[in-house]
């Protein structure tokens, strides 16, 4: 791993998996100084090789271990079920001839949210330090978004304190999730992320039969969106920005909601509801009575 010397350079960085993550790590990376992406595995196919050429001036390869040979750090930006078997694979192609003391200096980094450190036990093996760096982003859309960002940080001292660099380097802001809270770190993400594009995804169901089509329907329903995200940067408790009937106490209009949602929306309806009146007692804007009214209806 780089001293605190040679960190005053560059960290060389290289990459093995280009989806929506490694291209986004590889867009970042290669804009910030104290990076420098050094190696890329690609396709083969040239289509694969023109897309990266003009990215930057680094290698392509298609070989995993040349990867690792050129970079200081490699992120292993592969999908979840894939990590194990490319771990595999890059050990497979250092194999017994690589040396102790160059490998004891390299650092293996999967980009998974969930998963520990089992899956790079091949290169663990071979004396590779092997952590995990999760970056807390959506890149749907491509981008490459890291700055503000939290990454969520685990392994072997020197692969933590790599990817504390890394992630520090893009101006995000590294956090340590160990191996037994990986799963809990990841349902609170995917709480946050994916289940809100189906609570919306249910809204905008409901809403398109007022609106000329449903494009129209997620037109109208996100500057609610929109305003609800914005409340909740105005404060530092997630249940503070909470509005609504249930804020309010308002069990006839809860009450409406039930007797008109279609029976496969009810179960959805009425567990999010119930958390909902936990965070307005929480907050005090509704009392005890109020609370228990709600949970009845609710649970009836």
């Amino acid at each position: 791993m780089l001293s605190s010397e040679e960190r005053e350079g560059t960290m060389k960085i290289g990459i093995i998996g280009l989806g929506k993550v490694g291209s986004a790590f590889l867009k970042a990376c290669a804009v910030t100084a104290a990076l420098q992406v050094v190696s890329v595995k690609a396709g083969r196919s040239p289509k694969s090789c023109a897309r990266l050429a003009g990215m930057g001036d680094f290698q392509i390869t298609s070989v995993g271990a040349e990867v690792l040979a050129a970079a200081d750090v490699v992120l292993l930006a592969v999908p979840d079920g894939q990590i194990a078997a490319a771990a595999e694979t890059l050990a497979a192609e250092v194999g017994t001839a690589g040396r102790r003391d160059i490998l004891s200096k390299k650092v293996c980094l999967h980009c998974s949210g969930s998963l520990g450190l089992d899956p790079l036990a091949a290169l663990s093996a071979l004396g590779i330090h092997c952590g995990s760096l999760h970056p807390l982003q959506s890149f749907a859309g491509g981008s490459a978004r890291f700055k503000d960002i939290g990454m969520a940080v685990d392994g072997d001292n020197e692969a933590q304190q790599a990817a504390c660099y890394l992630a520090e380097a893009l101006q995000a802001y590294p956090f340590r999730v160990p191996e037994a809270e990986r799963s809990a770190y990841h349902a609170a993400a995917c709480f946050c992320s994916n289940y809100l594009v189906t609570i919306t995804a249910i809204a905008q169901q409901l809403f398109e039969r007022w609106t000329p089509d449903k494009a129209r329907a997620l037109q109208f329903l996100l500057p609610l969106l929109d305003g609800t995200v914005s409340n909740l940067h105005q404060t530092p408790l997630a249940r503070k920005a909470l509005t609504g009937p249930i804020a309010r106490g308002d069990a006839g209009t809860v009450a409406g909601h039930l007797k008109i949602l279609p029976e496969e929306l009810q179960l959805v309806y009425r567990e999010l509801a119930l958390q909902t009146v936990r965070l307005a007692s929480e907050n005090g804007s509704i009392d005890e009575a109020k609370a228990k009214s709600l949970q009845e209806l609710l649970k009836a």
